[in-house]
């Protein structure tokens, strides 16, 4: 008779374990969560609310930046001017997870509902080769929009080899894009938005709508920005997992100020990102040769609930009995 895997509870009960057959094909969404049903006004009155507070100011820079009109005032700037600038993005940060995740409670939604945590297996561990291959999709929707965007964009923001201060203050917005767009223009919309029933091409054209509005300083090259989002609304759609794409974001974004400083930033990170690239389909197919429901255990291994544990770490799958005796 052949091992079987025994799973055990951990006690995560607002998200559901992340499968490969979670949905009808690969590319297809996860299901929308089991929430109470809420109005579309109070869904767009509470999407558009948490977007103003946090994006109004960039999408008027942004047009500014189009016109022509825009000014670096914090070109050449010191440490009293970055410093502050650094704890406010920091500040801004946080803010953004904390009135996200207490809107969403207050609509009975959890933080893993919004995909604050990594992938987890069916006992609650974590799923180390999901969230490497989650990556792997987050960092190949950037480079697709970073190619688009580099062939068709006619304005930028103003660069220059940053200063120490200015890298300081770098890579903490970097931090604050990746948690604040990713809470804020995808989650949360996503989220209150599936609660409200609105059909599924409604919630992608307003949250391209809303990515776009404050990047329109790229010309058409916004296009580039639109191709990353829409990528990373699938992943999330159909992984329910948050947490790699802030990480894919933030670092995207740091990279890019780092290497204006320091090129060699940039090979580290190609590097980086191969290495994810091979790792993704090698775990993908470590994990389909133990499939049949579930992984086989290792050789002498039998269930048992009360015995020790058995842990495969490049895939993440544990087993949970006790090894016979000679």
């Amino acid at each position: 008779m052949p091992i079987a895997a025994v799973w055990q509870p951990t006690g995560v009960q607002d998200q559901a374990p992340i499968t490969d057959s979670a949905a009808g094909h690969w590319w297809s969404p996860g299901p929308s969560p089991a929430l109470e049903p809420i109005s579309a006004k109070r869904a767009y009155t509470e999407v558009l609310f948490v977007f103003s507070v946090f994006f109004l100011t960039g999408v008027i820079a942004a047009g500014l930046l189009l016109a022509g009109r825009y000014k670096d005032i914090l070109s050449g700037a010191s440490w009293s001017v970055y410093t502050p600038q650094a704890v406010d993005a920091l500040i801004q940060s946080a803010l953004a997870v904390v009135i996200v995740v207490l809107l969403g409670a207050r609509r009975g939604v959890s933080s893993g509902t919004l995909g604050l945590s990594w992938p987890r297996l069916p006992d609650g561990g974590f799923a180390a080769g999901r969230s490497v291959r989650i990556l792997a999709w987050a960092i190949l929707a950037q480079v697709l929009g970073g190619i688009v965007n580099a062939l068709l964009q006619t304005g930028h923001l103003p660069t220059s080899k940053p200063s120490a201060p200015e890298l300081v203050f770098a890579v903490t917005d970097s931090l604050q894009a990746g948690v604040v767009e990713e809470f804020v223009v995808l989650a949360f919309v996503v989220v209150t938005l599936r609660q409200a029933r609105r059909p599924l091409w409604e919630i992608v054209v307003v949250a391209l709508v809303l990515r776009g509005s404050y990047h329109i300083y790229y010309g058409p090259g916004v296009l580039g920005i639109l191709v990353w989002a829409a990528l990373f609304l699938w992943i999330y759609l159909r992984t329910q997992s948050l947490l790699p794409l802030i990480v894919a974001h933030a670092a995207w974004d740091a990279v890019g100020f780092l290497s204006q400083r320091w090129g060699a930033v940039a090979g580290v990170a190609l590097l980086v990102a191969v290495a994810i690239w091979i790792a993704a389909p090698i775990t993908w197919a470590v994990g389909r040769g133990g499939r049949g429901g579930q992984p086989p255990a290792p050789p002498g291994w039998h269930p048992d609930p009360s015995g020790v544990h058995y842990w495969r770490w490049w895939d993440g799958y544990r087993w949970t009995g006790h090894v016979s005796g000679p």
